[in-house]
């Protein structure tokens, strides 16, 4: 219901006239900002790839050229990483909040040096091939990555990201079980069993 309210402020990734006029009140803004934001996160992966896909993005980059607080830009994009660690597991809602997240860092890390700082944070992350990606973002000069390859480089940087349903996910191991039932034994013909033994005394 509530996912349905925001999706009608936004059509094909461009804010309605409703949207447009909601986004000048700072006050609605911030509370629709936090809101899809924050809806990430519930248990419902419809509601989280419909947000992530459509809602998150167009609503922040409304706001992202002013002057946003580090610790608002900070709290966006580690609510993205979250929603990761809980629906990491479904493809498709994984494949749209590694794209949101990219899609936040490439545009407010040049802005705000502490998106830096949360991906450090990230569990076995290689800080030089962060730095490798960050000099690539920040540098205009530079050979252009291709969205392919930056894609891969960023999925690669935030790998740490389990899902939680896979950080203590144990192994499963089935050794071969022994069979129900039991084979019948043949009964042996007492005659012939008989016969080779008398045989053999004479």
């Amino acid at each position: 219901m509530l996912e349905e309210q925001l999706v009608r402020l936004v059509t094909k990734e461009k804010l309605t006239e409703l949207g447009k006029c909601l986004m000048k009140h700072e006050d609605v803004c911030m509370l629709l900002l936090t809101l899809s934001f924050t809806s990430l996160s519930w248990k419902d992966t419809a509601n989280c790839h419909r947000t992530a896909s459509m809602v998150c993005w167009t609503l922040l980059k409304q706001v992202a050229a002013g002057n946003l607080l580090p610790e608002a830009v900070t709290w966006f994009f580690t609510s993205v990483l979250r929603a990761l660690q809980i629906h990491g597991q479904h493809d498709q809602c994984n494949l749209t909040l590694s794209q949101l997240a990219m899609v936040i860092y490439e545009n407010l890390r040049p802005r705000y040096e502490e998106l830096r700082g949360v991906m450090i944070q990230i569990p076995n992350i290689n800080i030089q091939a962060l730095d490798q990606f960050d000099q690539k973002l920040m540098d205009p000069s530079g050979p252009k990555l291709t969205e392919k390859k930056k894609k891969d480089l960023f999925r690669k940087l935030i790998a740490g990201t389990k899902a939680l349903c896979e950080q203590f996910r144990k192994e499963v191991h089935i050794r071969n079980l022994p069979s129900l039932f039991k084979r019948p034994r043949q009964d042996k013909d007492v005659l012939d069993s008989e016969a080779l033994g008398l045989a053999s005394l004479f």
